[in-house]
């Protein structure tokens, strides 16, 4: 945040500008915020008495900017970084080096902050309460258990029981014909794997009965038994609701003006949600300690769960932001968070739910197995002998989508 005079240009507010300031750069309304920079003037020029005048002006890709008026009628320009990664002390330094080798009339900076400690960043607070309310939202999922994974039905409607919600298998295409009566009976965390792997292999041998290459299933099988063996799936796991998008763009929050706190509102998204291991709830929310702009905060940008998630966070604040999560779900999920084991089962269970359609989980399957082998300690095997991926795959030139090939090659 830099605060300089005089004031350079004048421009009138725009509800447009606002509109796509907040949606496009996700910052606060400018009803919220001009609060939040009246506090910020109260603040610099405390022994000032009377009003202080402040219009938003057009902002750039990398500042948003503010014109203020003391009540000494002195003219100034606020900028505010829109991004963490700003470069605020190089941007200084250019301002006082070409002030002090030129005369080409510059700003000058009356006032200047690179903390965020000050009203206009997000309180470390507020931060603070979204790690704990995240949390919470993951302990809430855990608490609603079945006996069995899948998809929660549609719901059912008569005079005695106005709310009666039925579930479903996780969907296989093309369907199998006779559906084994497991699916919907009580279940292990190894079983779900077996049947989901065998469901897919019988339908993928039906629609194509001559392709050598589905060997991959089997495989994944193999993994399924490894974790479940070395007690990946014992005690302590159970079925639980699972979101399976639970991510800051799926969730509204309501800062409030005059209590200074924020409380999550809303969770969106419900539409992929189903029963399954609960570990699958205990992706490391690393973006609350470990924003980046590059990746989704799902995931990395692959899709593939981020390796790096556990990472002890580089500032002291981040990592308060860490330890607090980490209070919130407790000792006794830490394992389900940390371990690049559980990591490994949720990447596995997402191919178990979703097939091995297309070139992109054969690609996530290959890199699970290799993975799982390194921390089991075996020799590393790679393909390189196997099909390439032109034998393994062709494209139907009606809806250039990939399916298996029928030729062995």
């Amino acid at each position: 945040m830099t605060m300089t005079s005089p004031v350079i240009s004048k421009s009138t507010s725009s509800s447009v500008v606002s509109q796509t300031s907040t949606d496009l750069y996700g910052h606060e309304t400018w009803e919220d915020f001009a609060p939040r920079i009246h506090q910020l003037c109260r603040q610099l020029w405390p022994s000032e008495s009377g009003d202080f005048n402040v219009e938003k002006l057009r902002g750039g890709s990398f500042n948003r900017i503010f014109g203020v008026q003391t009540p000494a009628s002195d003219r100034l320009i606020l900028r505010v970084p829109r991004y963490e990664f700003a470069q605020q002390e190089r941007e200084m330094a250019i301002l006082h080096y070409v002030r002090q080798h030129t005369s080409i009339p510059m700003a000058h900076i009356v006032f200047f902050d690179l903390t965020h400690i000050n009203p206009l960043n997000e309180p470390h607070e507020h931060k603070l309460s979204v790690a704990e309310q995240w949390g919470q939202l993951l302990l809430s999922q855990l608490t609603v258990r079945n006996d069995f994974a899948g998809i929660l039905d549609t719901i059912t409607s008569d005079n005695e029981n106005p709310h009666v919600y039925g579930f479903c298998p996780f969907e296989v295409d093309p369907e199998p014909e006779k559906e084994d009566h497991r699916l919907l009976s009580k279940q292990s965390i190894l079983d779900i794997f077996v049947l989901q792997f065998e469901r897919w292999n019988a339908a993928d041998k039906r629609a194509y009965p001559n392709d050598p290459h589905l060997d991959h299933l089997d495989r994944l099988i193999i993994v399924a038994k490894e974790m479940d063996a070395a007690g990946l799936f014992g005690a302590g796991v159970f079925f639980s609701l699972c979101h399976l998008d639970l991510a800051p763009r799926n969730v509204m929050a309501n800062i409030s003006n005059t209590s200074n706190t924020l409380q999550i509102t809303g969770v969106l998204d419900w539409d992929s949600t189903v029963f399954a291991p609960h570990f699958m709830n205990c992706e490391p929310p690393s973006w609350i300690w470990a924003w980046s702009t590059e990746d989704d905060a799902s995931g990395g940008s692959d899709d593939f769960e981020d390796i790096h998630a556990n990472d002890e966070p580089a500032t002291e604040e981040d990592r308060a932001l860490k330890r607090k999560f980490e209070d919130t779900v407790g000792v006794d999920l830490l394992k389900f968070f940390h371990m690049p084991h559980y990591r490994l089962a949720r990447e596995l269970f997402k191919l178990a739910m979703s097939g091995m359609r297309g070139r992109d989980p054969f690609d996530k399957a290959d890199r699970l197995i290799q993975e799982w082998d390194r921390l089991q300690g075996k020799p590393q095997v790679t393909h390189e002998e196997e099909e390439s991926d032109n034998e393994r795959y062709h494209t139907d030139s009606a809806d250039d989508e990939p399916y298996y090939s029928g030729q062995s090659g």
